[in-house]
């Protein structure tokens, strides 16, 4: 054995290094997928989807006969007239062109003297008030939502409530036709409708200063 060594050692060959191969990486992919999915699915299934909230908007008939429309008093209708420039025009009682009503100017601006939402409150002021003691009573005494909305609709629809004609021109703003709206659900206006602007507002519309 040692000459074996010796003869090995003094051959004088030199050794060649030998290089270990190179390997690619490759990472599976597989449980990554799968991974997704699965937390796709879990936040799918308990994700609360935002529901659309509408509004209901009554609409009058055109073709109803005038015996069969639902008559209402003078003193509890107020009509809000939109036209240009954000300007609100509004009266109570009905369209008469014999006796053209008293106009009054208002605004959408809560912190103006003549804001259409004060208005508003202070002929609804009555249903309003029941509105507001009838949410403070069901967060006391644990109410459905079925249930509140249910006492709030009731309480709009009393008789000695107030009655909302909304009358939007060519020359008003989609945006504040919107606004009105929202005005009907925030003064708790259960009774109200969209109707068109009559000649004889159009007249004082015209002759109504800013």
């Amino acid at each position: 054995m040692a000459e074996v060594q010796q003869q090995e050692q003094g051959s004088g060959k030199k050794h060649k290094k030998v290089r270990a191969k190179k390997t690619s990486t490759h990472i599976d992919m597989t449980p990554m997928v799968d991974l997704a999915f699965l937390l796709l699915t879990f936040f799918m299934l308990t994700t609360t989807f935002s529901r659309p909230k509408t509004m209901e908007i009554n609409m009058p008939v055109k073709d109803a006969k005038e015996e069969e429309q639902q008559k209402v008093a003078a003193s509890q209708t107020l009509s809000v007239l939109l036209t240009e420039k954000d300007r609100i025009i509004w009266y109570m009682g009905v369209d008469d062109p014999a006796l053209p009503p008293q106009t009054n100017s208002a605004s959408f601006s809560l912190a103006s003297v003549n804001s259409i939402h004060k208005v508003l409150l202070e002929k609804n002021q009555k249903v309003y008030n029941q509105v507001v003691e009838l949410r403070k009573q069901a967060e006391k005494d644990g109410w459905s939502q079925d249930t509140l909305k249910a006492r709030i609709g009731r309480a709009k629809a009393d008789k000695k409530g107030l009655i909302v004609l909304i009358k939007s021109d060519d020359k008003a703003r989609y945006k504040n036709l919107v606004d009105i709206l929202d005005e009907m659900s925030v003064c708790a206006i259960g009774r109200f409708a969209i109707v068109d602007v009559t000649p004889s507002e159009q007249e004082l519309i015209k002759n109504t200063n800013q």
